[in-house]
């Protein structure tokens, strides 16, 4: 040993923090810097003392994050929520899962894995909505397994919300012009004919299509609905004899049309048709559907459930409408048929003093539908009051929409 050099640790193999002191003692980290490349026992001498000056060093005794595989817990999340949720929905939240535990193998545990993430995604609409998923899935992940939920300490990035209102009449007469194939005209029909959501016309196949009717599998269930006979015929020929089991909309390819596809088609028509306003799109057809249907003296009820809309209110629970006769007030107040129709008024119908003085009989078709309704709220009441004993919370409700359509 030279002269006044210190002497080697004591404890050479040891891993505690003392026998890290003692080899900063011994080896000078001015020395370390200039020496060839470092052993890795030197190296991890030198990372803990920077860390250490850092403030960075943990508690040895704190045992390391567990590290569990992201693919195994979103099969975990989507077995759980099978029989609870659609099976569109449940297909939804796996197109979110599936892609995030490919980019992070290992489920992250803090949230700058998941804010690096999202930033991948220029468009804020659908990092929005993939942190929407994630937050269900994080909540799923602690309340089960007790890990720590993240995105609570992500805020969720900003969407400026813009109000979606249908196209006038005009504009709807001039999409079903435009189109040019029977895959453009059919799915025109069904979205702004019948108010079908972009997946549920995708999904159709050739034996969900029979008389009068199409069986939908919709978001938040499976129903039979009404059918215009204009649009069966144009499905049919799409179907052009082939199996009960196979999608009426094809791609080029002889494969199911894919969303990006139709919302290319719907593109295309507008721009066809003239109608260059933004936003347009399936589901704007959807809402066009349904204001033009309201605004030509549909009630409220029958509106709701064409819409097959999921909250259902106090009078679609006592009001129950058959497909008799939904498929009469399709065949009434769809937009296929306003445009078709001779001497319709253009404008928004409202029901005024002047038109009460001028014209009475144009209350009678509303007028007609708000009867048939009461009507059916009568069968239900009598139901209620049946010999069974008094029903009184059911008496309770129907009373108080009785009560509500007076007032209006």
């Amino acid at each position: 040993m030279k002269k006044g050099q210190t002497p080697p640790p004591s404890s050479p193999h040891s891993t505690d923090s003392r026998y890290i002191e003692e080899v900063a003692e011994s080896y000078r980290l001015r020395d370390l810097r200039q020496s060839p490349p470092l052993t890795a026992e030197l190296r991890r001498v030198f990372d803990y003392l920077r860390q250490q000056a850092d403030g960075q060093v943990a508690d040895q005794a704190q045992p390391a994050p567990p590290q569990i595989s992201t693919k195994e817990l979103a099969d975990k999340f989507l077995a759980a929520k099978r029989g609870s949720i659609s099976e569109a929905s449940l297909a939804s939240y796996g197109y979110t899962l599936f892609p995030f535990a490919k980019h992070c193998p290992i489920l992250p545990l803090k949230p700058e894995s998941v804010e690096a993430y999202l930033a991948r995604y220029e468009n804020k609409q659908t990092a929005h909505d993939i942190h929407a998923k994630l937050g269900l899935f994080y909540r799923f992940l602690h309340e089960r397994y007790g890990l720590p939920n993240v995105i609570e300490l992500i805020a969720r990035p900003r969407v400026k919300r813009q109000r979606k209102s249908g196209l006038p009449l005009e504009a709807a007469k001039a999409l079903l012009e435009a189109c040019r194939t029977d895959r453009e005209l059919g799915l025109v029909h069904l979205y702004l004919g019948h108010g079908l959501r972009r997946d549920e016309a995708l999904r159709l196949n050739i034996g969900h299509i029979s008389d009068g009717q199409m069986f939908i599998t919709g978001k938040t269930a499976n129903e039979p609905m009404p059918l215009l006979p204009e649009t069966g015929e144009v499905l049919l020929r799409l179907a052009g004899g082939r199996k009960p089991g196979e999608p009426i909309f094809l791609s080029q390819w002889g494969n199911r049309l894919s969303h990006g596809m139709v919302n290319a088609d719907v593109k295309v028509i507008t721009t066809r048709a003239g109608v260059n306003r933004p936003g347009i799109s399936c589901h704007a057809l959807r809402h066009t559907f349904a204001t033009l249907m309201t605004e030509h003296g549909l009630d409220e009820i029958s509106c709701r459930r064409l819409m097959r809309h999921a909250d259902s209110s106090m009078t679609e629970r006592y009001v129950h409408l058959d497909l008799t006769t939904l498929s009469r007030k399709l065949g009434q107040y769809s937009p296929l048929r306003l445009v078709n129709s001779p001497g319709v008024n253009q404008s928004k119908t409202s029901i005024s003093s002047n038109s009460l003085q001028h014209d009475p009989a144009q209350l009678l078709p509303r007028l007609l539908d708000q009867l048939e309704a009461l009507g059916e709220t009568a069968k239900q009441l009598k139901q209620a009051l049946g010999s069974n004993g008094h029903q009184a919370a059911a008496v309770a409700e129907v009373k108080e929409y009785l009560e509500h359509q007076a007032s209006k």
